[in-house]
Parts: structure tokens; sequence; C-alpha cells
């Protein structure tokens, strides 16, 4: 059995892996509540059928959450959710591993 096969880390790992979700994640992170134009400036380059695509991704895992309000024109924020918020700290821990161990990369 390949290593791939038992490790449950695999999923996500391809999910972050994809064009524009870190990028999306620490504008988020940095943000705490933003609205999807907002976001869209911020992540420059990013087509907005992508952005919407890759949102709707991270909504699915629960690592963002998306909260509308019923006002006219329609408002909607999206922010990291608890999950979302750990992960960002496993990236922190990671960047620790890095620095720690001199990691070239």
């Amino acid at each position: 059995m390949k290593m791939s096969d038992k490790c449950i880390s695999t999923g996500i790992m391809k999910l972050l892996s994809k064009k524009w979700m870190l990028i999306i994640l620490r504008n988020l992170y940095d943000n705490k509540k933003i609205r999807f134009n907002e976001l869209s400036n911020m992540v420059n380059g990013v087509s907005s059928r992508t952005l919407s695509k890759r949102l709707k991704e991270l909504e699915r895992t629960k690592i963002v959450g998306k909260e509308t309000f019923n006002e006219i024109p329609p408002r909607v924020e999206y922010s990291l959710t608890e999950a979302g918020r750990e992960l960002i700290k496993g990236f922190k821990r990671m960047d620790d591993w890095v620095r720690g161990w001199k990691i070239k990369i």
C-alpha cells in the first residue's frame, strides 16, 4: 500500500494546491470578513468565475463561511470558519518548522 493510500491529508492537500487557494485564504485571514469584489481586487489576476469556484470549494469543506444579508443590493461576506483559522495556525507551525530547521527551498 502506498503512503498516499493511507494519508488522510491527501484530499486537503489536493484542494489547497489548486491555483489561487492559498492567496484567497491569506486574504481572508488578513481581512476577517470580506466581500466578493474586495477579495477579487486583492487576488490580482483571478477571474470572477475561478474565485467563485474556489470559494464554493472552501465553503463545501467548511474552511470558509458565507454570510448573506437581505439588503438591496444584496451583500455577501466571506470569512474563515473556526476550522479555517485552525488551518492557518497549521501553516504558521509549518513556517516555524522551516525556519527552525533552516530548510532551503
